[in-house]
């Protein structure tokens, strides 16, 4: 309870101070959804900076972080008040209602499935990026109370806004509070889906389209894990969102807000790029339609990326000046810093025009392949809806340019599906407007039947996929049993600290995850990436100082250069775990 009372206190403060920085760049907002969304992606970006700014000072304990909350609080209370005031039911939601058997369902999808998923958000974190830097890096933070480059790390220094909240969190010693928001970006990623196409569209097609994204696997699965992107796709929408509407009004502070967004979505990941490049392509055609001269054209395209690097610049600043390369290890060739990455290589079935064209059936049918995350099989049955699309409608067009941009450079870069999540809410929206284009047209009542069975298969997976954690709120299982069941490392990291000292140094060998360990880790991997220094010389000059050092690896790894020092010794530990799908490995742990 009490971290739920944590969390409800930093969206408070998010709307809250959202609210009053949302009429420097918007007149009005339509409706109260409209309101809550737009200030919420703004309040989130100060409350993400000023953790920061705090972090990056040196000031990161308790202390400083619960005085910064009291004056945000402050701050927040009169909006947050007023928005209370206007919560006056049933008026308040009747964006809510639904006007049919069908509506009706959509409505308790949507309702039903963020619930399920909530029980997730709330369990021990057993997702893999957050366990290897995710999590385990905002811990160090935590730890040593600073914001910075943690040595012999890949990731610690790339764009970590997400991760603002998760060190909040933990530094709160709230790991649940952590998780929850990015559970929470989903919801507003949901919402935000729901409030858009509303606006452009009617409430129909908005529930159908927030429905869908919220009964995808991949969304209602990543918001159980401490994960970035769906904070990454919820700002990435929220630029779509702001210039579609400066599209409809021309108001110069709507496309200083879409630029906002973009960079904050590009100070969540560099993916986001694509998203930003997707957006350039809108302004010109919407240029192209009002035929506006190039000198304003230039102009508009200006402030948008003005803003976009306003918003995102300082989290590659500081990587180029720490290591020398704004987007480390990436384009080492260029700044002379990081090393060959190949990430590519290991996604999507093929590279050719051809394979841009089956991607509807790949992502469905070889998820493995698009880093597991899945879209939901109703993409694939409901794709073709969109030649039901009113093509002439400039606000599709505008939607659709948005997509194929963004697919395209997404294909071309890394098809990672989640790094697209931006897109399936942009797919669902175009799915739903064609579901009910030929609804309409037609009068295909099977349609409706078929998406309803497609929809409750996907509640059906949510079940699944969130029944250990319920059975976990319900006192069935324990934490323990959760974890040692479900994670990994845990069991490993369970005995690692019960039986070494608190000081210990382990070395980890083909393993990543170290967020359980309450020890000094030191990834292998990341050490042969950064520095010709010999290992073995290393763990002795450690040991010259008595500093207890161990090693602890997989035996499907590749041991070289430890054979000699492993040879010699018998391992301390040796578990046998699952360690992927339809895969075995062991563990074993050497005290050096």
């Amino acid at each position: 309870m009490k971290d739920i009372l944590l969390f409800t206190l930093i969206v408070f403060m998010a709307y809250g101070l959202g609210r009053r920085a949302l009429s420097l760049f918007a007149k009005e907002t339509e409706s109260l959804l409209e309101d809550i969304v737009f200030s919420s992606a703004i309040g989130f970006a100060l409350l993400g900076y000023l953790v920061y700014g705090i972090g990056s000072l040196g000031f990161l304990y308790k202390g400083p972080v619960l005085i910064l909350f009291v004056v945000c609080a402050f701050a927040a209370a009169g909006p947050f008040c007023r928005l209370v005031r206007r919560l006056t039911f049933p008026r308040s939601f009747n964006w809510l209602s639904g006007e049919g058997t069908f509506d009706r369902f959509l409505l308790g999808i949507l309702i039903f499935i963020p619930v399920l998923s909530l029980f997730g958000a709330m369990a021990p974190e057993i997702g893999n990026d957050a366990l290897a830097y995710h999590l385990d890096h905002s811990k160090i933070f935590a730890g040593r109370h600073s914001i910075g480059f943690i040595p012999f790390t890949r990731e610690s220094l790339w764009p970590y806004f997400g991760q603002m909240f998760f060190t909040a969190g933990l530094l709160l010693e709230s790991v649940t509070a952590a998780k929850l928001s990015h559970y929470f970006f989903g919801i507003l990623l949901i919402l935000s889906v729901f409030s858009f196409t509303r606006r452009f569209f009617s409430k129909k097609k908005a529930l159908l389209a927030a429905a869908l994204l919220a009964s995808s696997p991949g969304i209602f699965t990543q918001m159980t894990y401490a994960y970035v992107d769906l904070t990454q796709g919820f700002y990435s929408f929220m630029a779509l969102y702001a210039i579609m509407l400066w599209v409809k009004r021309e108001q110069l502070g709507l496309l200083a807000l879409s630029g906002l967004f973009a960079g904050i979505a590009l100070s969540v990941k560099l993916m986001s790029g694509m998203a930003l490049i997707a957006l350039v392509f809108v302004v010109l055609l919407s240029d192209l339609h009002k035929k506006t001269q190039a000198k304003k054209v230039f102009a508009q395209l200006f402030v948008l990326g003005l803003f976009a690097f306003a918003a995102g610049f300082v989290w590659y600043l500081r990587s180029y000046l720490v290591l020398g390369n704004p987007v480390y290890p990436f384009l080492h060739n260029i700044f002379g810093s990081g090393w060959e990455t190949h990430l590519k290589d290991y996604v999507g079935t093929r590279t050719d025009l051809l394979g841009f064209f089956l991607l509807p059936w790949d992502m469905v049918i070889h998820v493995d392949s698009f880093g597991g995350e899945q879209i939901g099989v109703i993409f694939l049955a409901f794709f073709p809806l969109l030649i039901f699309l009113p093509r002439h409608e400039k606000n599709i067009q505008y939607l659709f340019c948005f997509f194929i941009i963004h697919a395209i450079i997404w294909y071309i870069v890394n098809p990672m599906l989640r790094y697209t999540f931006v897109n399936f809410a942009v797919a669902f929206i175009l799915i739903s407007l064609g579901f009910y284009g030929a609804s309409e047209k037609y009068g295909l009542v099977f349609l409706k039947k078929l998406l309803a069975g497609c929809v409750i298969f996907n509640f059906l997976l949510c079940v699944y996929h969130n029944y250990d954690t319920v059975a976990l709120a319900l006192g069935v299982t324990t934490r323990d049993e959760y974890l040692a069941r479900n994670e990994r490392t845990f069991p490993v990291a369970d005995f690692v600290n019960k039986n070494t000292p608190s000081d210990s140094v382990i070395v980890l060998v083909g393993e990543s995850r170290g967020f359980y360990f309450n020890r000094q880790v030191l990834q292998y991997g990341m050490w042969e990436h950064q520095t010709d220094k010999n290992i073995l010389s290393y763990l002795r000059e450690l040991t010259s100082r008595s500093v207890p050092t161990y090693i602890l690896y997989r035996d499907d790894y590749d041991i070289h250069p430890f054979g000699p020092i492993i040879d010699e010794r018998d391992p301390l530990m040796v578990l046998e775990r699952k360690v992927e799908r339809g895969k075995r490995a062991t563990y074993y742990l050497f005290r050096i």
